[in-house]
């Protein structure tokens, strides 16, 4: 009886998973790999029942020599012996320091890994595996002799044809390197052939490691595709500047389920030797529309239990920020309290481990409230927010800026970001508002409409002359953090001297209505919300419509007009703003640089069935002393 009760059960779509991490490597304390980490990630992996194990290149620390190269692979093969999926690998840099001869002892020691479809002298290195409807494509970005740090040139023809010829519902590349790295390697930016080929065959995600931290974002530039930096696997921490919440051990789980993807990062939050503490989760593909709305709201009224400056936006990441310098909270600002700021290394820094979710390249609205003690000559203005990095490199794309808003030294607000290697993209009002440093409260906005490719500034809730034009949209970005009253960490310049108060980013476009109703004094979130429309009467609860027989010949239900076509009920379209996304301006006058469930039907104790069954299957972890 028990089994015919589980073929009762409805049939279920089979569920993909597969792990991803990188840079399992020594972190100098070890001589090939990280010991105190990679056994752990492979116990914590398998409790997810990974059909695919990716490991982003940097297996080792590698040697000299092809022997000593080849002695610590069999290091790693020894630490994840326990995978319970089907281990699939690309060589990092660290990979083939024994040079010549080093991809042919590569396929000796990975014998699985598929040689039948590479490039010219790459079999085992790059290939490609199909799983169901799900391609995973490999693909070297180092080379045994010459040219490191690159694709060659056959394999970026292989690359594009292997995308070409698939059918999958998804795809994903792997390599070493990252693209957001842009003048590191030899994979070019977002701009170049490697990036543009995984947008045109809409890649759902790359992943790289080479740099030791979690770093997810999509890049911009057309398409959807993400890069995901996913080098945590054990490699050394201390690249500066250090970014502990990014800088971590853990590895990616990614769930395939018929149109959706959805990647969580684990890592060891609570300190107990697991990697079993859910830190980050973004949905890398969905047939659902992405949510547009209020991203970042620093309301300047209190600070947390922290000492932090709490993001309150709806659609927040708790973007929380840290007050450096003498930068305080002060009672008389724009709508309670507001940030104080002397113009002297004073700045809120707002940092978190998704930060890369304010990294905004297409519509934007930003708004504040500032109140203009001075104004300096600072070639870039006297900052009000902006989002961006000053990183191990200053001109890559990912550490461009996304945005920028900031006053000229006469008052004009200027608009800016970087797309590729750094270069810029300027916009300045056409007009100078009439008073700035008066002792009053003023409300200053931009909007960048990524279809049009226009910024409109907005002083005081008017337009500040026409909207100006601009080329090209941000692109890269991926590991800013936001900065309000100053440009990033560590430059010393850009400073706003005055009060700010109530700054709001939203990555939609806030029309003429909205930014006049922020400079009344609307809330940031309360501007957004649709207006609650009367309950229209249920004809079909009043008595006449089935008690008297004449209702059917009377003219007025039929001749009324059609609610739908009503521009007074559905409100004036032809003044609702775009919703766009697009991708380049055109100043460049200076360089600035600083587990996913299958739902079922059926009746409940059958439903009931199906999860003991779940549950019976669940594994208990075993604590860190019993590693």
């Amino acid at each position: 009886m028990f089994p015919l009760l589980l073929l009762a059960l409805p049939a279920q779509a089979q569920d993909l998973r597969f792990v991803v991490v990188g840079d399992t490597q020594t972190n100098g304390e070890h001589s090939s790999i990280n010991w105190d980490v990679l056994p752990g990630l492979v116990e914590d992996m398998n409790a997810h029942d990974p059909v695919l194990g990716l490991f982003v290149g940097d297996l080792v620390g590698g040697t000299g020599s092809i022997s000593g190269t080849v002695a610590q692979w069999e290091d790693f093969q020894t630490a994840t012996a326990d995978f319970s999926g089907t281990l699939l690998a690309v060589p990092g840099n660290h990979d083939v320091y024994g040079g010549s001869g080093t991809f042919e002892a590569w396929r000796e020691m990975f014998p699985w890994l598929p040689t039948d479809d590479s490039p010219p002298g790459e079999g085992g290195v790059s290939y490609v595996w199909d799983v169901g409807d799900v391609r995973i494509i490999s693909i070297t970005s180092d080379q045994e002799v010459s040219n490191p740090y690159n694709v060659s040139a056959d394999g970026l023809v292989w690359l594009s044809r292997v995308l070409s010829e698939s059918d999958a519902t998804h795809t994903f590349v792997m390599t070493h390197h990252p693209v957001s790295f842009s003048t590191e390697g030899g994979l070019g930016h977002t701009g170049d052939d490697f990036w543009q080929t995984l947008v045109a065959h809409d890649v759902v995600g790359m992943f790289a490691g080479h740099w030791h931290r979690y770093q997810p974002a999509q890049l911009g530039n057309g398409g959807a595709t993400w890069e995901t930096i996913i080098g945590t696997g054990g490699g050394w921490t201390g690249f500066e500047p250090i970014r502990p919440e990014q800088q971590r051990y853990g590895f990616l789980l990614v769930t395939v389920e018929g149109t959706e993807v959805v990647a969580e990062f684990y890592g060891d939050e609570d300190g107990d030797g697991h990697y079993d503490d859910l830190l980050d989760q973004f949905t890398m593909r969905s047939a659902a529309e992405p949510t547009a709305g209020l991203r970042l709201h620093y309301a300047f009224d209190d600070l947390n239990s922290e000492g932090l400056l709490p993001d309150d936006a709806p659609l927040g990441t708790g973007l929380h920020g840290e007050l450096y310098g003498d930068a305080a909270l002060v009672s008389d600002g724009a709508s309670g309290s507001a940030l104080s700021l002397d113009g002297s290394d004073d700045f809120a820094e707002g940092r978190a481990l998704d930060a890369y979710r304010l990294s905004l390249k297409g519509d934007l609205t930003l708004s504040a409230w500032v109140r203009v003690d001075d104004l300096s000559s600072d070639t870039w203005g006297n900052a009000i927010a902006c989002y961006a990095t000053n990183d191990y490199y200053s001109e890559d794309e990912e550490t461009n800026y996304a945005w920028w808003l900031s006053l000229e030294s006469d008052g004009r607000p200027l608009a800016f970001w970087e797309y590729h290697n750094g270069n810029n993209v300027t916009v300045t009002a056409p007009e100078a508002p009439a008073a700035v440093t008066d002792g009053a409260w003023h409300h200053v906005a931009f909007v960048r409409d990524a279809d049009r490719r226009t910024v409109q500034f907005y002083w005081d809730g008017e337009p500040l002359g026409d909207a100006e034009a601009f080329d090209q949209l941000p692109t890269g970005a991926s590991r800013g953090l936001v900065y309000v009253g100053g440009d990033t960490l560590g430059t010393g310049s850009s400073d706003f001297n005055g009060d700010i108060d109530d700054l709001c980013v939203y990555d939609l476009l806030l029309g003429d209505e909205e930014l006049a109703a922020l400079a009344e004094g609307t809330g940031c979130a309360a501007v957004i919300e649709p207006e609650d429309e009367p309950d229209e009467p249920d004809d079909t609860d009043e008595p006449d419509d089935t008690d008297d027989p004449d209702d059917t010949d009377e003219p007025d239900d039929t001749d009324e007009p059609d609610d739908t076509d009503s521009t007074e009920e559905t409100g004036d379209t032809e003044d609702s703003p775009a919703r766009g996304v697009g991708t380049d301006s055109s100043d460049y006058s200076a360089s600035k640089g600083g587990c996913a469930v299958v739902s079922t039907t059926g009746v409940g104790w059958l439903a009931t069935l199906a999860w003991l069954s779940v549950v019976a299957r669940r594994r208990e972890l075993p604590s860190a002393t019993e590693r």
